[in-house]
C-alpha cells in the first residue's frame, strides 16, 4: 500500500500542501475534500497520542487525519490496511487513542482500507 505523495491545494486545509502515505489516505481526502460535511481537516495536527508498545514502554502515535465538521464536532480518522487491524501494535494504539479522544470529546474511528 505504498505510493506516497502530495496533495496540492486542499481547500478545505490550512495547508497549501498535505502529505499522504497510501493510495488509501489519498483516497480519504478526497473524500473530505468533496463532503458537504466537513468543514476543515488535516494530518498536520501535531497530535501524539502516548501508548505502551509491546514491550510495555511508552511511545506515542501520530494519528492519520484531524477532521472537523460543520456542526462543530472533531473527528480523529486513523486508515489501516485490513492485515493490520487485529495487529497487536494497531489495537493499543486505537486504544489509547479511543481513551484520549473520549478526556478530550473528539469521536475516534479506525477506518478498514
Amino acid at each position: 500500500m505504498a505510493n506516497s505523495g502530495i496533495y496540492k491545494d486542499p481547500k478545505k486545509s490550512a495547508y497549501s500542501i498535505e502529505y499522504y502515505e497510501s493510495e488509501p489516505e489519498h483516497q480519504y481526502m478526497e473524500f473530505l475534500e468533496k463532503s458537504d460535511e466537513v468543514a476543515k481537516w488535516t494530518k498536520n495536527h501535531g497530535i501524539r497520542i502516548p501508548y505502551f508498545n509491546l514491550d510495555d514502554k511508552l511511545a506515542h502515535y501520530t494519528p492519520d487525519f484531524l477532521v472537523e465538521y460543520k456542526n462543530g464536532e472533531q473527528e480523529i480518522v486513523e486508515i489501516k490496511g485490513g492485515h493490520l487491524i487485529n495487529n497487536p501494535i494497531t489495537r493499543r494504539k486505537s486504544q489509547a487513542a479511543m481513551e484520549w479522544c473520549k478526556k478530550r470529546g473528539i469521536k475516534y474511528t479506525l477506518k478498514e482500507v
